[in-house]
């Protein structure tokens, strides 16, 4: 795993084992098949232009039993979401004295060409999102770079093309305004993404 850190968002290059994130795409499909998940127009009534894209949160009980060196493969998530968790605070160690904080979601979107989450957002909010810490994201496949797709982020001025096997991990709050640029092309993109929270 290569790791690096620009303005408080750690990049995680080659977190999993080779075929992983085929894998996760390879059970989204499966379980979208059979009618799991559901989209922004159903689950929140939003509109397309605004928001589009399907996701479903994806549990050990979900997984088909494809093994990763033998680990389950959604222990291995997890596990490898630890292993950042842990390198993100050393290098940013007041998290340590934060309080517990912890990584409980696993939730696969795909987004389709034309889709996208496009308004300006911040994981952190009130209500249920008050006490998200940390949010994360991993790409699932590579888009080339005339599909954009990119995750930008507003006030660092970055765009962040997706890529196969690199974890995103940012402050949940609003110093880390981001949105979900359209996909253009043929391919969807695939990602899995959650928060870390205070206990």
């Amino acid at each position: 795993m290569n790791v690096e850190y620009k303005d408080f968002i750690g990049f995680y290059y080659d977190l999993f084992p080779k075929g992983y994130c085929q894998h996760l795409i390879n059970e989204f499909e499966r379980l979208d098949s059979l009618g799991a998940g559901t989209n922004r127009q159903d689950g929140e009534g939003a509109r397309k232009h605004v928001k589009d894209d399907k996701n479903m949160f994806m549990t050990i009980a979900a997984h088909a039993p494809d093994p990763f060196n033998n680990i389950n493969s959604v222990d291995l998530f997890f596990n490898k979401l630890q292993k950042c968790y842990d390198e993100y605070s050393n290098n940013y160690s007041v998290l340590k004295d934060s309080g517990s904080i912890r990584g409980t979601t696993m939730k696969v979107q795909r987004t389709s060409p034309g889709g996208g989450y496009h308004v300006w957002h911040a994981e952190q909010g009130s209500g249920a999102n008050a006490n998200r810490a940390i949010a994360y994201m991993v790409y699932l496949n590579t888009l080339a770079d005339s599909e954009y797709g990119e995750t930008e982020f507003l006030y660092q001025q970055l765009r962040v093309r997706p890529q196969e096997n690199l974890m995103l991990f940012w402050p949940a709050a609003y110093t880390h305004a981001h949105r979900g640029n359209p996909v253009y092309g043929q391919n969807s993109k695939y990602v899995a993404t959650g928060w870390f929270f205070y206990d």
